[in-house]
């Protein structure tokens, strides 16, 4: 039985039930003894008690394998046995069907099937997941470290751990590692792209030379918001050819403006033959 016992020890259910059946046993043999309240490990001597000494060794030989039964099925003692889940220290069971069926706890991480405490620099913190850390605001991950973060003069903190970690002011446009003042000309205004000068015309004015030239629209011509060609065109009716002016067109007999309005063509079934419009 105490071979039994030991081999089933990992078998926490069968463990219990063969425990609550040896402490039965026992309370069987010590009723039956002719000679109760009188055993002792002395007691043990087949000369001495001649009548009781089967029941006292049936009693002994059931405590032993009892108490060696308790200690291999006790918790950190007992060996898993082969699929049994094995959940490590600083570590919980997740229940799932899938994977090692265990995760580490918040402020661990895994190594080595084990879970080990997350080491956290000065001026960081543990993440949401637990698992891992990021650096407080003000400050950048550099070298498992967060070094803080310095802002120049015309500067913000961005939330963003890529690039540098700020950003330049509206006015200001980023050069090397400053944020240097936009020069604005005349008839301009800034614009919040990160990019080029940092600032476009206003309506009516191109960028020439670094400056806002003003945009010569004809008479019969209107604003375009274009930024290629001349800037403007000319009205319905009207048309250039010196890109200068607008001239009024000559609409001949048989032809009408087409849908751009700056040029006509002939009425069907009239075909064009220079400026006029002859029977097809």
């Amino acid at each position: 039985m105490l071979a039994f016992a030991l081999s089933q020890a990992a078998n926490l259910p069968l463990a219990a039930a063969l425990a609550d059946h040896l402490q039965r046993s026992i309370r069987v043999a010590l009723v039956n003894d002719p000679a109760p309240g009188k055993f002792s490990a002395g007691a043990l001597k087949r000369e001495e008690h001649p009548m009781n000494f089967h029941n006292r060794q049936i009693v002994g030989s059931r405590l032993l394998a009892l108490t060696l039964l308790m200690l291999c099925a006790s918790p950190g003692v007992a060996k898993p046995r082969e699929g049994q889940l094995v959940v490590p220290e600083n570590a919980y069971g997740n229940g799932a069907a899938y994977g090692k069926g265990w995760q580490c706890s918040f402020g661990y991480k895994e190594k080595d099937d084990l879970c080990v405490a997350v080491k956290v620099p000065a001026n960081g913190f543990i993440n949401s997941r637990g698992t891992d850390w990021s650096c407080s605001r003000g400050f950048r991950e550099d070298s498992g470290e967060c070094i803080e973060i310095i802002v120049p003069a015309g500067g913000y903190l961005t939330g963003s751990t890529a690039k540098n970690g700020w950003a330049c002011e509206r006015g200001y446009k980023e050069t090397r590692d400053a944020c240097e003042p936009i020069q604005l000309p005349s008839n301009a205004f800034l614009t919040n792209s990160a990019f080029g000068s940092g600032w476009e015309c206003e309506r009516g004015y191109r960028e020439y030379n670094d400056a806002c030239r003003k945009i010569a629209v004809p008479v019969n011509g209107y604003l375009v918001e274009l930024t290629y060609g001349l800037g403007w065109q000319c009205g319905r009716g009207y048309s250039t050819l010196d890109d200068k002016t607008c001239t009024e067109l000559v609409v001949p007999a048989n032809a009408h403006l087409d849908r751009s309005g700056n040029a006509w063509e002939c009425n069907r079934p009239y075909l064009k033959r220079g400026n006029a419009c002859v029977p097809g």
